[in-house]
């Protein structure tokens, strides 16, 4: 898929990471302080279930960068990269659905 401004990440977020807004604050600060390494990060979200989104968003992170090159560079260091016992995915996102809320 072509390069956008939008990553998303799969294999980061434990579901004990989603369950109580202390883990959820302690992972948005760990993930956004890893990613801001490796470009200018405009935005993130990590669904969790009771945010009402597609079930198929949740456990995944989207991460809004400022230009398509930021978000190539985080994809380079982020994707195959171990995080805890999983190895990260990172695949492009479509910038439009990002802007209207339409996870999945």
């Amino acid at each position: 898929p072509q390069a956008t401004r939008v990553l998303v990440l799969l294999n980061m977020v434990l579901d004990e990471d989603l369950t109580n807004d202390e883990d959820f604050g302690m992972l948005e600060e760990e993930v956004r302080e890893e990613v801001g390494k490796y470009g200018k990060l405009l935005s993130m979200k990590i669904p969790r279930p009771q945010d009402g989104c597609a079930p198929s968003a949740v456990k995944k992170i989207f991460l809004e960068y400022a230009t398509p090159s930021d978000a190539m560079n985080a994809e380079k260091e982020l994707k195959g990269r171990a995080f805890g016992p999983n190895v990260v995915d990172a695949s492009y996102f479509s910038e439009e659905s990002y802007a209207r809320n339409a996870l999945s």
